[in-house]
């Protein structure tokens, strides 16, 4: 991932904790950017969050556009 991507994020979309192990979404994390949910990992559960299977991911389905986002406007 691009390290703006990373920061900035891409416009509409949401951002969420992806456990690689279980292979599902975790802790209820929705933010802006991949850095903010990581962020918020580690405000959940600390130390924990540095553990390989942790990874920022693109929320699919209803979660994946952010309500704030307008095209064209």
């Amino acid at each position: 991932m691009k390290r703006e991507t990373y920061q900035r994020g891409l416009p509409g979309v949401k951002w969420g904790i992806w456990n690689c192990q279980r292979k599902c979404f975790q802790f209820s994390i929705s933010e802006d950017t991949p850095m903010l949910a990581e962020a918020r990992l580690y405000q959940k559960i600390g130390d924990d969050a540095r553990k390989w299977r942790f990874e920022p991911r693109q929320l699919p389905g209803k979660y994946a556009k952010s309500a704030t986002f307008l095209p064209n406007s």
